[in-house]
């Protein structure tokens, strides 16, 4: 009988689906979100896009995405015309008849004045690596590349994976189990199946539960990871047919993957659950439905939507609103938006100014069903009743200098000033050089290149127009 229902729920959903690409190919737009006191818009930034997979936002309000193909590409969803900037595209990315490919990407924090951007993808047909990349401001290229982990297991599909930021120094990258079904996801010492914890070099943090990368275990294809109040970290995997999951990450936690699908709720899972102190998920969705990317969403912009997490579907074609109890360790309820609207949603990023991106992923093999002329796209949520501040360097405190040490070159942030004498001390206190820096339209940064310095140790000296000053120490080496 189950089964009936969800025939019957499929059918519905499919018939409502064909309902609104009808509206769309009559010009009709997209329906605006009728919340209980907000209404939501909105905004198609890019579209006839393939398989746009992961996106970020940069300090200076620029969404940056990737995707699966291997492109990185820039926007700034402010302009009145997105322009897309195709900034790299990473050479060895392996696509299957299914999706393997790039498949996770997230800027540092502070970058672009610490500029590295992180992606995880497929190298070939059973494997995949995580990469580091430098990004030049100077040359808006990504001029070096270092390669932080090989050896991942991969496949046609189950290759997970996301990254997140628990600060400047420790991030986090989901793996899915290559449907390695029971080699890898038990296995402590594998990286597949995995919540990994790393240092931004790709290490092992020292307070790792497993003396390795691992953070948690028993994991199935997780291609949700996020952040929520007091650093809890949220996970969402699929399952086979029944039972996807969001998870609550857990230091050592183990998942169950494969002796465990959801909750422990038979005889089997049950003795396995007693035995291995499995942790069981916040909510399981059966019949599956295919959770992707992950948000966390607390800003005065949407007042109905206080701690809660944004949870993107591509079976089921929907953003579902799960509200988190106080303490965050609880989803209470459950509503849907944008159901079967868009087709299949890959991603979901808040902004710090509270407004909602989101990514269709319709162009691939599970997607032909739906796939329409001008996918895929990128679309921005907002409430266009409130009055959401600019996003600038939110994320930037004054006076960093990096790299520090430093070979060739210093990248220096700068305030909202028309411009800033930047000079150079030797101990002794010989000026060696000065520069006048000013801020130009895309960054508000100022990139000194190593030229005519020793190596040694020097004062940098910034000072603005009102007679403000700031004074750094940093160091200039060899190669």
């Amino acid at each position: 009988m189950n089964g009936v229902f969800s025939y019957i729920r499929e059918l519905m959903k499919r018939l409502f689906f064909v309902f609104f690409l009808l509206l769309h190919f009559l010009g009709f737009t997209q329906a605006d979100i009728q919340l209980n006191t907000t209404l939501l818009k909105s905004k198609r930034l890019a579209d006839h896009l393939d398989v746009p997979w992961d996106l970020d936002m940069d300090t200076e309000g620029n969404l940056w995405f990737v995707q699966r193909n291997g492109y990185l590409i820039k926007l700034n969803p402010s302009d009145d015309v997105s322009v897309l900037d195709s900034v790299y595209k990473v050479p060895d990315v392996f696509q299957s008849w299914d999706n393997s490919g790039l498949h996770a990407m997230a800027l540092h924090p502070k970058f672009p004045l610490i500029p590295f951007i992180y992606v995880y993808y497929t190298d070939g047909e059973f494997s995949g690596k995580l990469v580091r990349l430098n990004y030049s401001i100077n040359v808006n290229k990504i001029i070096d590349t270092t390669n932080l982990i090989s050896g991942f297991g991969g496949n046609s599909s189950h290759n997970g994976a996301r990254i997140v930021f628990e600060n400047d120094n420790i991030m986090y990258l989901c793996m899915g189990d290559a449907f390695s079904r029971f080699d890898f996801p038990q296995d402590v010492n594998s990286m597949n199946g995995k919540v990994l914890r790393m240092d931004i070099n790709g290490k092992a943090m020292p307070d790792n539960p497993f003396g390795n990368l691992v953070w948690s275990f028993g994991h199935r294809n997780p291609q949700g990871l996020v952040f929520g109040k007091n650093n809890l970290l949220y996970s969402s995997e699929h399952g086979t047919g029944i039972d996807d999951e969001l998870n609550l990450i857990e230091k050592g936690g183990n998942f169950g993957w494969p002796y465990v699908e959801g909750f422990c709720d038979t005889p089997e899972e049950m003795n396995f659950c007693d035995s291995a102190n499995i942790v069981e998920p916040l909510v399981a969705w059966t019949p599956t439905d295919a959770p992707c990317g992950l948000a966390y969403f607390d800003h005065p912009s949407i007042p109905e939507w206080n701690n809660v997490l944004l949870q993107t579907f591509l079976k089921s074609k929907r953003i579902s609103v799960l509200p988190l109890s106080y303490d965050g360790r609880t989803v209470t309820s459950e509503a849907y938006i944008l159901d079967y609207e868009v087709g299949r949603i890959r991603d979901v990023f808040v902004a710090p100014n509270g407004k909602i991106y989101y990514c269709t992923s319709n162009k691939e093999t599970n997607g032909a069903s739906v796939v329409q002329p001008d996918d895929d796209k990128i679309f921005e949520l907002y409430n266009p009743a409130f009055n959401y501040d600019t996003i600038t360097n939110n994320n930037i405190v004054d006076g960093v200098i990096f790299p520090n040490p430093s070979v060739n070159y210093l990248i220096i942030d700068l305030p909202i000033e028309a411009y800033v004498d930047v000079l150079i001390y030797d101990l002794l206190g010989n000026l060696k050089q000065e520069h006048k820096a000013y801020p130009d339209n895309n960054w508000s940064y100022f990139v000194l290149d190593r030229i005519n310095i020793e190596k040694g140790v020097y004062l940098i000296k910034t000072v603005l127009p009102s007679g403000k000053t700031n004074v750094e120490k940093v160091v200039f080496i060899d190669n």
